[in-house]
């Protein structure tokens, strides 16, 4: 099994003919290998990245896509309504750490109660609440 030749050269396995070689100094594949996707190093990016993932879930017999954020504060939601008071408690924190600044900012005023008095002026809380309950009454 000779190869034909084309003029001088004999073209066969392993010998394409020279029009159809690769040119010198063009890549073969100019596109290259697909640079690898970063991977997040930081846990709250990761976290994040999870949470914000949309899976598909049948509620009440239909079909709806949901992000997995939103099944977990549902879920924790029909946990505290049965009577979980871990669940309820969460929930109860989340709603004062996300809730009460909008309402705060909306009135100008800032409503806490005892322990968190306690907690953030220290023994002489009663007197500093005092104090700023004054000022605010002066600035009317």
């Amino acid at each position: 099994m000779s190869g034909k030749t084309n003029g001088d050269y004999e073209i066969g396995y392993g010998k394409p003919p020279v029009a159809t070689r690769f040119q010198r100094g063009r890549s073969g594949n100019p596109s290259g290998r697909p640079k690898k996707v970063a991977i997040l190093d930081d846990p709250g990016d990761v976290l994040q990245c999870i949470e914000n993932e949309e899976i598909t879930v049948i509620d009440n017999g239909r079909r709806k896509r949901m992000t997995k954020a939103e099944i977990h504060i549902r879920q924790l939601f029909t946990r505290a309504i049965r009577g979980d008071l871990k669940a309820a408690d969460l929930i109860m924190r989340m709603a004062k750490d996300y809730f009460v600044p909008e309402a705060r900012a909306a009135s100008g005023l800032e409503v806490m109660g005892e322990t968190e008095a306690a907690r953030r002026f220290g023994r002489s809380w009663r007197k500093r609440v005092d104090e700023w309950n004054a000022k605010l009454r002066i600035a009317k």
